[in-house]
């Protein structure tokens, strides 16, 4: 999970650059980040031994309504125009803890159903006809990243361990090379729209019969480097297990830092290969920075609604023990 939200935030940082290597290796980063991120998720939840809805609901809704607005607040002191924050609209990456709360909230019904993961597949591709199914409270994004959702649902243990077996990572770091070569070679042909499954086929002006083979190519990459990724990993170091457990504060933290770059550009004094190599340096960095301890205790009030109702208790009790 550390390595993963650090190439969020890398992925993030480097979207304002339109040179082709930055356009290349953006197009790379989407064909397997969130895929990967999601599934994560999903084997998270199923190892999660309890399931309380309204736990769940105030973990994710509570720093949702809070970063809409510092999203509206960010964006109108950077645009320089007034932006007002909506419930209904995700603002740029809060969609996923929108996703995030239908999916450990459909948990328990979803390991239920046979052949979940070809399944949710046909969900996710069938999601793309419906217009009335957008990018309003992540409605698109839950049904099409859905699939990763329900693989890390249904993972077994022993998998891991055949999938690091030396000829599976050699196919692992191939299928890498091969989707950098992909990307690369058609960077200038292929919209990054279709990676984040947030439009209906018509949006992206694909009839459905293409938009269906349109995705159905992009979630079958997604599984082939999400288990091309979880290959290839398997060590840790001891920074990036830190930002793992404070992946929350760094992903809803990083896009408030990165909002200038997205709106205005970054400057042309320097060029895109300068630019991509502060950001390869840059986004570990921001990634240690947010995961100290001290700066997790300062944000917690922002992020965790229990902050609230532990201070409130602790007033309440010194204030009875005073009239005591």
């Amino acid at each position: 999970m550390g390595l993963l939200i650090v190439l969020v935030v890398w992925g993030h940082a480097i979207a304002p650059l339109s040179g082709p290597y930055a356009e290349a290796l953006e197009q790379w980063l989407y064909m397997f980040h969130m895929p990967a991120f999601v599934f994560l998720s999903g084997y998270l939840t199923r190892k999660s031994s309890h399931w309380s809805p309204g736990k769940i609901a105030a973990r994710l809704l509570f720093p949702y309504a809070v970063f809409q607005v510092l999203h509206a607040g960010v964006l109108s002191l950077t645009a320089g125009e007034a932006h007002w924050p909506s419930l209904v609209q995700p603002a740029w990456t809060t969609w996923y803890l929108l996703s995030l709360l239908v999916w450990r909230l459909a948990a328990p019904w979803l390991v239920k159903i046979p052949y979940l993961v070809p399944v949710t597949f046909v969900v996710a591709l069938g999601s793309g006809v419906i217009a009335a199914i957008g990018p309003d409270l992540s409605l698109a994004r839950t049904l099409g990243f859905l699939p990763f959702f329900a693989l890390g649902l249904v993972w077994k243990e022993e998998w891991f361990a055949r999938l690091r077996q030396l000829p599976v990572r050699m196919l692992a770091f191939a299928a890498f090379v091969a989707a950098g070569v992909f990307s690369f070679i058609t960077e200038d042909q292929v919209s990054r729209r279709i990676f984040f499954l947030h439009e209906d086929y018509a949006d992206l002006h694909y009839s459905d019969v293409d938009g269906i083979v349109v995705r159905a190519g992009v979630l079958l990459a997604g599984f082939a480097l999400t288990l091309a990724f979880v290959s290839l990993t398997g060590w840790s170091r001891r920074w990036l297990a830190q930002a793992g457990v404070a992946s929350l504060a760094i992903y809803l933290l990083h896009p408030l830092v990165l909002y200038p770059g997205r709106e205005h550009g970054y400057s042309t004094v320097i060029g895109e290969g300068a630019w991509l190599l502060i950001m390869v340096l840059a986004a570990p960095l921001f990634a240690y920075a947010v995961s100290r301890p001290a700066v997790i205790r300062v944000t917690r009030p922002l992020m965790d609604s229990t902050w609230w109702t532990q201070r409130r208790t602790s007033r309440r009790e010194a204030s009875a023990a005073q009239t005591g």
